[in-house]
């Protein structure tokens, strides 16, 4: 877990702006992490998911308005949440711009509903920079508020972490201990049937003999001729 918070605490900023820019909340919250561990200063990180978010929203919202006949386009026009999202927007255009980033499963078909509406796209930058203010000093706070609790959700993972080791090389020693049995049981039991079976060769082949032996006339003075 340590190394995981050593690779954020280094790509920290990029990791905040690129994860804001195509995705969402969760990488605001960790910037906000960042920010309590003294990392990076929190308007650092808030900015930084304010501007990735507010780009990637306009980005998408300016490819579906000028390549609305591309096949990307065209496939996400297809899905269900599309028609819900057109739906809200011709009904809440101008807050749909400002709530859509809270919507799960909308953001992206919202974007391109808002693309292909009536909506400027003056009007659109300027509610888009309202949304992506107020989202990203929203979240990179509760990240920042709730550092501690994260810090020790991360140390519980590292207990976790280590009792899952040690399960698995428990696990793992079974298996191998299980596998071994099923493949030298196997030739044990297979040495104890041949040395059964050449036994028991041994002794049928001793048998003829003694019948023989068995069976062979015993002579008596009784017997004998008289002269």
């Amino acid at each position: 877990m340590y190394e995981i918070l050593a690779l954020i605490d280094r790509f920290g900023l990029g990791i905040v702006f690129v994860g804001t820019f195509f995705e969402g909340e969760v990488f605001a919250i960790i910037g906000g992490f960042l920010a309590y561990r003294g990392t990076h200063p929190l308007w650092l990180m808030s900015s930084l998911a304010f501007i990735g978010s507010f780009c990637g929203d306009l980005a998408v919202f300016l490819f579906s308005r000028y390549f609305s006949n591309s096949e990307w386009v065209k496939r996400w026009k297809r899905k269900p949440k599309f028609t819900k999202a057109l739906r809200l927007v011709d009904r809440y255009q101008a807050y749909f711009v400002i709530v859509n980033r809270y919507i799960y499963g909308l953001r992206m078909p919202g974007l391109i509903a808002l693309g292909l509406s009536s909506i400027s796209v003056p009007r659109f930058m300027i509610l888009n920079f309202i949304g992506a203010a107020i989202w990203a000093g929203l979240f990179t706070t509760i990240g920042y508020v709730f550092g501690y609790s994260i810090t020790s959700v991360f140390q519980h993972l590292e207990m976790m972490e280590h009792g899952m080791m040690i399960f698995l090389a428990v696990l793992a020693l079974a298996l191998m201990l299980f596998f071994a049995w099923q493949q030298g049981g196997s030739v044990i039991r297979d040495r104890l049937v041949s040395r059964l079976r050449k036994d028991r060769d041994e002794t049928a082949g001793t048998e003829p003999v003694e019948a023989q032996v068995g069976s062979r006339p015993v002579s008596s003075d009784r017997d004998a001729p008289r002269r």
